[in-house]
This record gives structure tokens, C-alpha cells and sequence, in this order.
């Protein structure tokens, strides 16, 4: 079973606009929307190895709370959580949380969340990925995994 992407944001806006940028990219991992802190804390520790997410989005500003705050849980928790990928979306002009998110060694992405710019960060976590042509649709499906997951070609 494909591996989710974990969405931490408590805008609705955003999070609309970034499951509408993923769709038109042509992923098909699911999406969990979660919106604080502490719920996202406990859906990654009662998640199931083979169940964690491939990648875990970020908002910088989750209900008062720094969204970083959650990396810096996930970083003290085993290796499964420990090693998931994660991107931060970060507002518009906010310089100081994006030197925190380089300082910690994970991409950024400003929000509004643009095409391109997700793509990079996407790209830039050098995650496997296997790509599917629709045919009859003429659309491309991609599939991402975690680290380290082996693909069949």
C-alpha cells in the first residue's frame, strides 16, 4: 500500500491549495490533513511502520504554536518517525523561520504554495519515486516513497 504525505496546516485555504497542487503534479499518495500539533504527535506514534508518511508538510504557524516545534519532536523519536522527510511552508517575507528550517537541513516552501517551488522542494529530498502513464487519460500518476524503499522497474 503507497505511503501517505502528512499535511500539518490549520488554514483551509492552504491546505486546499496544496492538495490541488499535488493532484496537478500527478501524485497519488494520499493526503492526512492534520491540523495541530500534539494531533499530528499522535498519529505519527500510533502509526504503524509501514503506515508513516513519505513526507510531512509543515506550516509554519499551526494554531499559535511553531510548526517546527513538531520536527524538532519527530527528530527525538526512533528512526522510523526520526527519519521521515519533511518540507516547511513558510509564509511570504517570513525570513526568520526560513533560516531556522535551513538551519535544521529541511527545504522550505512559501506559501502561497506555487508549482515549481514544490516541485524542487520535492525533488530536493531525493526520494524514489515510479511514474505510471494513463493512457486513456493521457496523465502521468507518480508515486513517492520513503527513503531507502526499493522499486521494481
Amino acid at each position: 500500500m503507497l505511503p501517505p504525505f502528512l499535511l500539518l496546516e490549520d488554514s483551509y485555504t492552504d491546505v486546499q491549495s496544496i492538495i490541488a497542487l499535488l493532484k496537478r503534479i500527478g501524485l497519488v499518495n494520499a493526503v492526512r490533513v492534520i491540523g495541530s500539533i500534539p494531533d499530528a504527535q499522535r498519529y505519527l506514534s500510533d502509526c504503524v511502520p509501514s503506515r508513516l508518511p513519505v513526507i510531512v508538510f509543515i506550516g509554519a504557524q499551526i494554531r499559535g504554536m511553531h510548526g517546527l516545534a513538531l520536527l524538532e519532536w519527530m527528530r527525538e523519536q526512533p528512526a522510523p518517525i526520526a527519519a521521515i522527510a519533511v518540507i516547511a511552508l513558510v509564509d511570504a517575507g517570513d525570513a526568520a523561520t526560513t533560516l531556522e528550517a535551513a538551519a535544521l537541513g529541511i527545504a522550505t516552501v512559501e506559501k502561497p504554495v506555487e508549482m515549481r517551488a514544490l516541485i524542487a522542494a520535492m525533488k530536493s529530498l531525493g526520494l524514489p519515486e515510479k511514474a505510471k502513464i494513463d493512457v486513456a487519460s493521457l496523465t502521468v500518476q507518480v508515486e513517492l516513497w520513503p527513503a531507502g524503499t526499493q522499486l521494481d522497474a
